[in-house]
């Protein structure tokens, strides 16, 4: 078999949502019938030129070849067989209307492919404004959630957790908090509250009111068109281990809550937790960190990454995912001779390693196996290294468009782009596109 061949820049990745492949040949490899079968079948999802011209696919049979005799190149007849395909991507677009620099209209692309201006965000309420803004849907129980708060302390929601436990809501708390009215732009709401090993799949939601922490609870979803698989936390001036604490807010609150109660006898802080376990067994709420929902998942889960919550990307057929060549500690060994050894011999051999890595994945790549430049990029990140944020930024936002993430490519480049470690409070202090 002949030796795979690297995609160019100005190639197509094949996606599941192809519409079209179009074969172009001029030339094959004599006695073509006497080509092996693949074994994948007619569940091939392998698109890589040398692929289907070494290997039969009898499913194929009613794609349109095409002879390009009609081609203008006179170099045609020597050309070697390409792929064209036809792909339509899930990232959102929109050309801004044409104004003068001055004009103070900030829009963003919703998931109609429409613009909502800052103004017009103002307007909307609830699930509606959030899923506008962040440009992904949120769970009935961060809603229900709010209600509970604002039972409590209708004038100023948010205040109700700082008294009894130290933490605040924010995020999307904040929004539905009406933030947004204070805005003199549009924020990028990739950076609101985005801690130093926040992968794209984590979306803070309640942080600590301690300055000598950052400890912060936060939603978790694989891909952005999902709702959360569940609510972890982590102190990112500790590690970068995360700590599943529930699937539904109400879960993460009563754990912490009562964890509290151990170094506290405040009788309101009694009375908080019984009303909330009334509150969660009313709307049906599950109180348990771990639960079926979160078992389900486990059992999804593809490899465990060095945060601890493990990766998650679709596979059929053994396609769609293959392991790193490198277990954990070997990662991290590798990642400490680049990053921190003294030795410029021991640094290039370590470099060399990564390298071969990245190697491997764009023959992954090629062959559809999209996971093992998620996992090994996301592993760069959990690290905590700058000196990988090259390699991050060559890795994740190709693996995120690759899977139909694109939103997740779109927060990695911010974060990385931003220096990582600044954490954002101030909406203000984050413009979109700026």
């Amino acid at each position: 078999m002949t030796e795979r061949k690297r995609l160019s820049d100005t190639d197509e990745s094949p996606t599941n949502n192809t519409k079209k492949i179009k074969l172009i040949q001029t030339t094959l490899p004599g006695a073509t019938t006497t080509r092996p079968l693949c074994r994948y079948g007619a569940k091939c999802y392998r698109k890589h030129p040398d692929h289907l011209r070494d290997y039969r696919h009898p499913s194929n049979d009613k794609k349109e070849i095409e002879n390009d005799n009609d081609d203008d190149d006179d170099d045609s007849l020597t050309a070697e067989p390409t792929i064209s395909f036809s792909v339509s991507s899930s990232k959102k677009e929109t050309s801004a209307p044409n104004s003068s620099s001055s004009s103070p209209v900030k829009q963003t692309t919703t998931s109609n492919n429409t613009t909502i201006s800052l103004m017009e965000l103002t307007e909307l309420t609830g699930e509606k404004l959030l899923s506008e803004l962040y440009q992904m849907k949120f769970p009935s129980d961060l809603h229900e959630f709010w209600k509970f708060c604002s039972n409590i302390n209708k004038k100023n929601p948010r205040d109700v957790l700082k008294n009894l436990l130290n933490i605040e809501l924010v995020g999307p708390f904040e929004i539905l908090d009406g933030a947004l009215k204070t805005c003199k732009t549009l924020p990028n709401m990739n950076l609101h509250y985005r801690y130093y090993y926040d992968t794209p799949e984590f979306m803070t939601v309640i942080r600590t009111l301690d300055k000598q922490s950052q400890f912060h609870i936060g939603y978790y979803r694989d891909s952005p068109d999902e709702l959360p698989s569940f609510l972890a936390s982590n102190d990112s001036n500790t590690n970068n281990h995360f700590k599943i604490c529930g699937d539904n807010i109400f879960a993460a609150i009563h754990s912490y809550a009562r964890h509290s109660l151990k170094t506290s006898d405040k009788s309101d802080l009694k009375t908080f937790i019984s009303d909330l376990e009334t509150f969660a067994k009313k709307h049906k709420f599950a109180l348990e960190e771990t639960t079926s929902k979160i078992s389900a998942r486990k059992k999804k889960v593809n490899c465990t990454l060095l945060n601890s919550l493990g990766m998650v990307v679709p596979c059929e057929n053994d396609i769609g995912y293959r392991p790193v060549p490198y277990t954990k500690d070997q990662f991290k060994k590798i990642c400490d001779k680049f990053c921190n050894s003294s030795s410029e011999e021991l640094c290039q051999t370590a470099e060399d390693d990564l390298q071969h890595v990245i190697t491997c994945i764009q023959f992954a790549n090629d062959e559809c196996d999209y996971g093992e430049g998620l996992e090994f990029g996301l592993n760069l990140f959990l690290y905590g290294s700058s000196k990988l944020h090259t390699r991050i930024l060559t890795l994740l936002p190709l693996a995120y468009k690759l899977l139909h993430r694109d939103l997740y490519g779109e927060i990695i480049t911010d974060h990385i782009s931003s220096g990582r470690s600044n954490l954002i409070k101030d909406l203000n202090e984050i413009e979109k596109n700026k």
